[in-house]
Parts: C-alpha cells; sequence; structure tokens
C-alpha cells in the first residue's frame, strides 16, 4: 500500500457488521433454511420445472446429501467443485457442503470436460461432481453450522475483461449480500420470485440468498429463450417478482412482445442486474408495469449487490433524464462508497470529477483464490477497489461512468462509453449498441458505435448520427456506426465491448 494512503475502513466495518447482526441474522445461509424449516415448514421454498420442495422438504434433502457427501469422504475445510444445474436439488448440494464445513465451488454447466478437469486441478478440489444428484439411504448427517468467517463459496467472475478469477466468499459475507438484497428491494415473507439466471454466478446465486434470508420462495427456471415456459412457470407458482438481465428483458421482448405487461397487477417488482439499464428500456417497463418497483442494481462479483435505485421513483421526463443517466443507486444496507485516485487516497468526486469506485462492507470478499499479489492491489483498507470509474452526486447517490479500460480518450478528452449509447438510443431505431474506442493517428482513439437495428427498422447512420449530436458535446460523438447482427456476449448477457470490432469481422466474413 502506498504511503500515501488514507483509506482504511476497519473501525467502519465493525460497525457495519454490528449493524448487520440486528437485522435478519444467522452466522450462515444455510441456518436461515433450518430455521424456516421449523418456523414454516409446509411453505413451498423451491420450485423448478421439474420439483416443489416446501422448506421442510428442501431442508431435509440437504441433510441427505450432506451424509452422501460425508459418505464419500468430504470433511471441514475441503473442497468440493460442481456443475451447476438450474435446479433445486443443485441448491440443496451447495448448502449441504456448507453443513460439513466444506467449500463449495459452482462452475457453469457449459463448462467443457477438459476445462472442468484444469480447474479442479488448479483449485485442489477434493471432489468434482458433474450431477448433484445422489441416493443415499443412510441417516441424514447431523447438523453442524459453520462459523461466520468460515469460507464458504468460491465464486468465478465471467472473465469479461480478463481471465476468470476465484472470489473467495466468507458466510458473513453471503449473509451480508442477502440482507442487501433483501432490504434493499423491500421484500416481504410472501415473495415468490422467478430467477432465470445462472445459479452458478453471483447475481443469480446471490438472489436466491436474499430470498431464503426472508423465507421467500424461490422459482428456478432455464433463462428465458423458451418464453412460453418461463410464463408458464410463473403462472404455475403464482409468481409475484422476477430478477432478470436487461439482455433477459430484451429476450422477452422480441419474442413475447408486451407478454410481460400481462402480469403488471401481480409483479410487485422486478430487479435488474449484470449491465446497465438504459432510457429506453427504462421507460418500457415503466409502461408495461404501472405498479411494480422497478429496481437495477451495480454488483459485482467481488463486493456483491452493493448499491439500489428503484426507477420508478425517476420518471422519464426532460429534466431528470440528464441527472439520473448514469446514477445506479443508493448504497445498500451493508456498504459504504468512496471514490479514490490511483494510489488509493479519497478524493472530492462531482460529474467533472471522476475515479475508482472503493467499495467497503461485510459483503466484500476475503480476495482471490491463489493470488495474494491481485488481492493485495485490489482490497485496500477493507475496501474493494474496482475498476469501474465513477463519482458521488450530491444528494450521495453513485454515478457509473465506465470501466477504466472501457473509457476512451480522445485527443486529450475522457469519453463514458455509456453516455454515447444512452444518445443512441434516444433515436428510436436500435436495439442494443456498444461504444468502444478505435486507434486514430491523429486524436489517439475515436469513439465508434456499434449497433443492432431493431426489427424492422431501416439502418440509417446518418440519422442516428444527427440524433446523437443534438445530444452529446463533439468529441463524444461516434465518428462512424457499424451495425451487426447481435452484440458479442458472456455467459451471462453482459455485453463484451472488446470483442465488437471482432464480431464486425465475422459477420463481414459470414456475408462473403
Amino acid at each position: 500500500m502506498n504511503e500515501e494512503t488514507v483509506l482504511n475502513g476497519a473501525a467502519l466495518l465493525e460497525e457495519m457488521i454490528s449493524a448487520m447482526k440486528q437485522r435478519l441474522y444467522a452466522a450462515s445461509m444455510v441456518e436461515f433454511v433450518q430455521r424456516y424449516a421449523l418456523e414454516t415448514p409446509d411453505k413451498l421454498c423451491i420450485a423448478d420445472p421439474d420439483e416443489t420442495m416446501d422448506y421442510q422438504g428442501f431442508w431435509q434433502r440437504i441433510r441427505e446429501k450432506a451424509a452422501a457427501l460425508k459418505a464419500q469422504g468430504v470433511s471441514a475445510g475441503d473442497r468440493v467443485l460442481a456443475r451447476a444445474k438450474q435446479r433445486g436439488d443443485f441448491l440443496a448440494l451447495h448448502f449441504a457442503v456448507h453443513l460439513l464445513g466444506a467449500v463449495f465451488i459452482p462452475v457453469s454447466r457449459d463448462l467443457p470436460p477438459a476445462g472442468l478437469a484444469a480447474l479442479a486441478e488448479q483449485l485442489g478440489a477434493d471432489l468434482v461432481l458433474e450431477d448433484s444428484r445422489m441416493v443415499y439411504k443412510g441417516e441424514p448427517a447431523p447438523v453442524r453450522f459453520p462459523l461466520s468467517s468460515e469460507t464458504a463459496t468460491i465464486l468465478y467472475t465471467t472473465g469479461t475483461t480478463g481471465t476468470s478469477k476465484g472470489i473467495v466468499l466468507t458466510h458473513q459475507a453471503e449473509v451480508a449480500v442477502a440482507q442487501n438484497v433483501y432490504y434493499g428491494a423491500r421484500i416481504s415473507p410472501d415473495t415468490v420470485e422467478i430467477i432465470p439466471m445462472p445459479i452458478s454466478h453471483s447475481y443469480g446465486l446471490r438472489h436466491v440468498f436474499g430470498l431464503l434470508l426472508g423465507g421467500c420462495s424461490v422459482v428456478l427456471c432455464d433463462g428465458v429463450a423458451m418464453a412460453d415456459d418461463f410464463f408458464s412457470l410463473m403462472d404455475r407458482c403464482h409468481v409475484n417478482a422476477a430478477s432478470l438481465t436487461p439482455a433477459a428483458v430484451n429476450v422477452l421482448r422480441r419474442l413475447s412482445g408486451d407478454r410481460l405487461g400481462e402480469y403488471a397487477d401481480k409483479l410487485r417488482y422486478i430487479q435488474l442486474g449484470t449491465a446497465g439499464v438504459d432510457a429506453v428500456m427504462k421507460a418500457d417497463l415503466r409502461r408495461l408495469l404501472p405498479y411494480s418497483r422497478l429496481y437495477q442494481y451495480y454488483s459485482s462479483t467481488e463486493a456483491g449487490c452493493a448499491c439500489i435505485q428503484d426507477f420508478r421513483r425517476s420518471p422519464d421526463t426532460e429534466e431528470n433524464r440528464d441527472r439520473d443517466l448514469r446514477r445506479v443507486g443508493l448504497p445498500a444496507v451493508n456498504a459504504h462508497f468512496e471514490i479514490v485516485d490511483e494510489n488509493h487516497r479519497p478524493i472530492q468526486s462531482d460529474r467533472q470529477h471522476w475515479g475508482h469506485i472503493a467499495c467497503l462492507g461485510p459483503m466484500n470478499m476475503t480476495g482471490y483464490d491463489g493470488d495474494p499479489e491481485l488481492t493485495q492491489r485490489t482490497k485496500v483498507g477493507g475496501y474493494v477497489i474496482s475498476s469501474d470509474i465513477g463519482y458521488l452526486d450530491q444528494e450521495g447517490y453513485l454515478c457509473f461512468v465506465g470501466r477504466a479500460d472501457d473509457i476512451i480518450n480522445s485527443g486529450g478528452f475522457k469519453v463514458a462509453p455509456q453516455e454515447v449509447e444512452e444518445a443512441a438510443m434516444a433515436c428510436g431505431l436500435l436495439s442494443e449498441c456498444a461504444c468502444c474506442g478505435e486507434a486514430d493517428a491523429l486524436l489517439g482513439n475515436i469513439p465508434v458505435l456499434y449497433a443492432v437495428g431493431k426489427p424492422g427498422a431501416i439502418p440509417d447512420a446518418a440519422f442516428i448520427l444527427s440524433s446523437i449530436a443534438k445530444r452529446l458535446e463533439s468529441y463524444k460523438q461516434p465518428r462512424k456506426i457499424v451495425f451487426l447482427k447481435a452484440l458479442p456476449r458472456n455467459a451471462i448477457g453482459k455485453i463484451q465491448r472488446n470483442r465488437c470490432r471482432e464480431r464486425a469481422e465475422e459477420e463481414m466474413h459470414e456475408q462473403r
């Protein structure tokens, strides 16, 4: 740490942990499941396309799996790596590992065998499971709840900006992020929420935790590509809330039109995460769901769901649009933010003065598995220092400008891709777009827009550029527009700006 660094959150973190214990609290998430198995045994806990389990049944499944794992030699401190499946049975395996004091490592179901083997060797996994199903006819495992300080899970980042990294999380971190979700979205115990995002990734899994913290009901499904199956599950389970990604909303809208609006009087809220929500989507959801709370989350695998905003409260008017363009919300109950410079010193930030976003809270990671050097660079004074660039406005809202690697330096001027994308979407001809920097001999870099037109819309670069010019300064305006069939995305739907040019070349090659 640089000697000039004054970033130190030790005292504040202790206060936050003390406050955390005054809310709905247990030392681990598996303890919450047992609590509700005793208090509300017949209440729906988990539903998926294959089965439903009440809290008593889910707790019993956890104990049976713990016994099966124990019979295979799993004990405290061991690492269990498992290929994920979007089912309640897989969640039971997750908690069964914790009940034995072992560490759970969920990985994507799409990871090829060679990748699974390599990851298992890298992590030193003691057991690798291709499937969560286990048959065990003995007695359920004895109950031994883990301590809050013990390692619970290792989650892998999606590798959007580089190679994947293992994020080490304690049980305290999992409970803290569950509180952020539960209290941030004002969830009530009778909530029945559908989650189509993979539960091997942080967003889907942590929203499951937020529901189980309050004894709510979780409905899992295999994405939204089969829209009829998604809506059928909503009907069957009487869903009254949903966690989605902006990409999932786009897919649902493309496949089913305004069908989501048919649930306007049923959906209490929708939570959106993994990517920013542009002004067009915000306005569309306000129209479709006039009675629902509409949340966007700012989160990372390293620091969890740390910031939340209900954009229902911010009408899409010209007066609000400029102010809210970058806002991602207020800190969640277990989160505190600082904006810091390159030397990790807190700075006074505002719309013209940006810095790295630093997050403090009991939900923060312990570190990166097997990489102490990267951990030391990223976690300073208890804070997780993000590569995200932003500022805090006068009302305390965190404002996101972009990732440090995405910010475009054009002739000495800083250009935030998100701002250009918002201006482009306002033209009404695009379904999605991404702004990237491209090398230029004179200016160093110039903004280039990669865009996907709306179905039936005629691509008109001149009109789009003219529309952008009415909203942005000249140095922020794209020098050209490249039209694509689809933007490149990772496994959970995040746009990969660094692959847009490659995708354009691929599509050009296909046309030859």
